[in-house]
This record gives structure tokens, sequence and C-alpha cells, in this order.
């Protein structure tokens, strides 16, 4: 409490810090007016930049700083504008086109791989200049992940059975044709019968058994370890008895990897539903 001409002025010390929070915060806004720019082009450079990297370490001609390019200049159409953007990813179109010519003249190939990847890193860049953030990231990631494991993809190409590509085929039919078809809700009176929620432990089995499978052909014993853990997010019992199935007929030769398996599913739970307290009640 202070006086000033006789008069009583009362400062509120809570006030008085609210006052100076927001002054200061316009004071920052004002010093840095660009720091959303920033963080936007940034983001996108960072991105092309780990793109590229992994086309660098093939000894690819477009490599970390051309990939860095494509995404910032996706990023400055993403921050300008629809049009712009649209301009900024058809001069990278144009460059591809021109790259192609180049090295089908001169080396009769086409870098068809490096040439989707760099075009997706320009939609990256755009996505970070509109302020995405998890997106972009997530597509950057998902495209390293495809150009990293080439030499995986192609042997298992080269070995895929008939079939192999029939259950693939079947999988695919089984969630995405005969699920949307089912009727949802009860089918019965008593609300007994759900021919989705049934169906949905179909396709989790054949989804988990298929996952296994792939897992176990790419890395052996260890795949089987891997598929339990991934399966247990989804759901542990399904998991165990997709894995315990491999055991049930006799044969011991995965039994310690599914036994690992079983384990790890079980810990896949306990820490799926531990986040999900955490995020639904972090009082508790």
């Amino acid at each position: 409490m202070s006086t000033l001409g006789g008069l009583s002025i009362g400062i509120d010390g809570q006030a008085l810090r609210l006052l100076l929070s927001q002054s200061r915060s316009i004071s920052q806004s004002s010093l840095w007016p660009y720091l959303p720019v920033l963080e936007r082009l940034g983001l996108a450079i960072a991105l092309g930049l780990f793109v590229g990297l992994e086309r660098e370490r093939r000894d690819k001609e477009a490599g970390i700083r051309t990939f860095g390019f494509a995404a910032l200049i996706g990023g400055l159409g993403g921050l300008l504008g629809v049009s712009y953007a649209l301009f900024g990813l058809g001069f990278l179109a144009l460059q591809v086109v021109i790259f192609n010519w180049h090295t089908m003249v001169t080396e009769r190939r086409i870098e068809l791989t490096t040439s989707s990847a760099f075009i997706v890193t320009g939609f990256v860049g755009v996505l970070a200049g509109q302020g995405h953030t998890l997106t972009p990231t997530a597509v950057a990631v998902a495209t390293v992940g495809l150009l990293a494991v080439k030499e995986r993809l192609r042997g298992l190409s080269a070995t895929l059975t008939e079939t192999e590509l029939r259950a693939a085929i079947l999988l695919g039919v089984l969630a995405f044709v005969i699920y949307p078809a089912l009727p949802s809700g009860a089918l019965d009176r008593w609300g007994l019968i759900d021919a989705r929620a049934a169906w949905v432990a179909v396709v989790l089995i054949a989804t988990i058994g298929f996952i296994d499978y792939v897992l176990l052909k790419l890395y052996g014993a260890k795949g089987i370890a891997l598929a339990g853990f991934l399966a247990g997010l989804v759901n542990s019992k399904v998991a165990i008895t997709e894995l315990a199935s491999r055991t049930h007929d006799g044969s011991q030769r995965y039994a310690r990897a599914t036994f690992h398996g079983v384990i790890l599913a079980t810990i896949a739970t306990v820490l799926r539903n531990a986040g999900l307290l955490l995020l639904l009640a972090p009082a508790a």
C-alpha cells in the first residue's frame, strides 16, 4: 500500500506479476516476430537433411544438401501460401525430370526411388512450413525407413512364395473387405452376438500370426520376441495364444524365443496400461 497526493493506491502483488509477465511476452514478441517462421523452416531443413543423409550414405548424386534445399523450398511455399507451395513442388518436379533425363542419357537408368523420396521431401517441407509438426516428422521417418530397408525388402520379395502371397491377400480381405461389410452392433435382442467385435479377434490373430511369420523370416528367432512385444501392445491374450501355437505341435526349435516373446508381450501390456493411466488419470 502506497500513498500519492493524499490518495492511497493499493497494488496487488499478483496483478503486478501478471502485468510484468504480459509486458515481458509483448517485448519478446516484438523482438522476435519471426521466431515461428524460423522454427518452421528449421524443422523443414532438419527433416530434409535427415532424408538426404540416407541418400548420401548410398553415394547418390542427390544427397544431403539437395534434399535439404528441397525441404526448404517446400517450407517457403508452405509459409507463403498454397499457390507458392504448388509452384515450389512444380519446380522440384521439374528438377526430377531434368535429373532423370540426364541419368537416362548418361547411365541408361532412372532413379525412381530417389526421385520419389525427393518429391516426398518437398511435401514434408510444405507441411512443416504450414505449421504441422507430427505429420511431416512421421512422413520423413517413414521415408528414411523405406529407403534404409531396401536390401531386406528385396530379400523378402525374392524368397516370397505363392502361398505366402495368398496369405497376405487373405489377411487384407479379412481386414479391409469383410470387416467393413459386417453390421455394427448386436445381432440378437440380448446383445450377446456382435459380429464386428468377434471379427476383430479374428483379424488380430491373423495379423499377429502374419507379422510373427514375417519377422521370423527376416530376423530368425529374434523376430518372434519382437513380434511378441509388438503384439502385446495390442492384445496380450491373443499374442500369447498365437505364440504358444508354435510349440503346440511338439516342435521345440523356437521354444526359447517363444518364451521370450510371451514375457515381452506381458511387459508390453503393462507398459501400455501404465502409459494410458498416465495420460487419462495423471493425478492417480
